[in-house]
């Protein structure tokens, strides 16, 4: 929503935290996680499904790629991560820009990736500056996507893999702490997103609607935007919770890459841009939803590919 309405006219009301539609958004999403784990734990995957962990060395890959390209591109639209971030035309404003742009080319092609991976995470932290903690807060998928990488390294088609660093860091346990940093980062920041855009700032996704109509698919059967704003939120919320819990993480996955598809030919370029390293995301927890599995982590603690 921010991307496309000015958020300064809509500020958020942390006040709507206690109040009763997001308390009762909350217990939904609990709820929801309980139904995940009987599911999960009762309907075990198909055979086909569980054989995609053979490709799990194709995540960092994904990851790297798909951040690094994403950066790059807003660096060159003037833009920091997202378009609701868009960076002054003074030196300070250029520094951001270079930093990041140098950050996603060398996230992309793998080079230096345990550096670059820290600068991610230092620019978002330095961005608290010329922004607010709260839009920095929106994009806490990104320094999941850091960890990761500096954790795991860019596997080896990198260039990285040409001088032998294959591997970011030796511990055994390094590739199931980065995927659940990388799941937990993604889901909080799908979960934080709901808050600030819709359940905590309606009047900023009604805004839009207004704009938008077609966007209220439900108007047809008396659902008012205002409603419409809420059902969203709710979805959203439940998603990234979800995500969070561990459960149901590869189906959650394939929902999630459907609903941010669809959105792309109703917002165009800026929509890719932003949801660009969502998708990175998204296939490396496809391929590896599992952290403890012994394939995933032998493939990512050596940076491998299908074996």
């Amino acid at each position: 929503m921010k991307w496309f309405i000015d958020p300064s006219r809509y500020p958020t009301d942390y006040a709507l935290l206690v109040s009763p539609p997001v308390i009762a958004g909350f217990a939904f999403a609990l709820a929801a996680v309980a139904l995940a784990y009987v599911v999960q734990h009762r309907a075990p995957e198909p055979r086909w499904a569980k054989q995609l962990e053979r490709y799990a060395g194709f995540g960092p890959l994904a990851l790297g790629v798909f951040v690094g390209v994403a950066l790059m591109a807003a660096a060159l639209e003037g833009l920091l991560f997202v378009p609701s971030l868009r960076v002054t035309a003074d030196a300070e404003g250029a520094g951001l820009r270079l930093a990041e742009f140098a950050i996603g080319a060398a996230l992309a092609l793998g080079a230096v990736t345990r550096p670059a991976a820290v600068g991610l995470a230092l620019l978002g932290a330095i961005a608290m500056v010329p922004f607010s903690l709260e839009s920095i807060l929106e994009q806490v998928h990104l320094l999941g996507a850091a960890i990761c990488l500096f954790v795991v390294g860019r596997g080896p088609i990198a260039v990285d893999a040409l001088f032998g660093q294959r591997r970011a860091l030796e511990h055994d346990r390094g590739p199931q702490l980065a995927l659940v940093v990388l799941r937990i980062a993604m889901g909080f920041g799908i979960a934080y997103n709901a808050l600030t855009e819709k359940l905590l700032d309606p009047a900023l996704s009604v805004a839009l609607l207004q704009q938008r109509p077609e966007l209220n698919v439900l108007r047809q059967v008396e659902v008012s935007d205002p409603q419409f704003v809420y059902l969203a939120g709710l979805v959203e919320l439940v998603i990234g919770v979800v995500i969070m819990s561990g459960q149901l993480t590869r189906p959650a996955m394939a929902v999630g890459a459907v609903l941010f598809t669809m959105t792309l030919p109703l917002f165009g370029w800026l929509e890719l841009l932003g949801h660009l390293p969502f998708y990175g995301m998204m296939l490396t927890l496809f391929l590896a939803p599992y952290p403890g599995s012994p394939r995933v982590r032998e493939q990512l603690r050596a940076g491998k590919l299908a074996a």
